[in-house]
């Protein structure tokens, strides 16, 4: 982040059931404007579930994979709050504020076209979840496992 950029806050989403943060088994599936992540949730959590299942609508981007928990320290915004196995909410994101000055060329760029969009990140035990959307929610709960529950949904 450079001098004079709005510093990131990154705050926790407590909305989405914890996970299973041994074995979480995350499954992302995306159509290009929804996306869908169902994991393995702590268990008991939810009686008669093993898993949850979030959906981010109107995404501009994601990222799934790395890094995973052991290189999170050097996520650039593990400094600003993020953590091993959580759910977070960027504020003042610079993913998006990259976004928004990439965007610039564009010929039908209008400033602020991005402030609706909010930034989103999941840290599983062997990879990170991060997503530029408009909305997200926890949809449901299964007893299917993750990628089962994907195909379902």
């Amino acid at each position: 982040m450079s001098q004079g950029e709005p510093q990131p806050h990154v705050v926790s989403w407590l909305e989405p059931p914890q996970m299973d943060t041994g074995s979480p088994i995350p499954s992302v599936h995306c159509d290009g404007h929804r996306l869908l992540c169902a994991y393995h949730i702590k268990h008991e959590m939810i009686p008669g579930a093993i898993t949850a299942l979030l959906k981010f609508e109107h995404v501009l981007q994601f990222r799934f994979g790395y890094p995973n928990d052991e290189a999170l320290l050097g996520h650039p915004l593990y400094n600003f709050g993020l953590r091993h196995y959580g759910f977070y909410l960027v504020e003042k994101s610079p993913l998006v504020a990259e976004i928004e000055s990439q965007n610039r060329v564009h010929i039908a760029y209008k400033p602020g076209m991005y402030a609706g969009f909010r930034h989103w990140i999941v840290t599983f035990h062997d990879d990170t979840l991060e997503v530029i959307a408009l909305h997200a929610a926890v949809v449901g709960h299964s007893q299917l496992s993750p990628h089962r529950a994907i195909c379902e949904a």
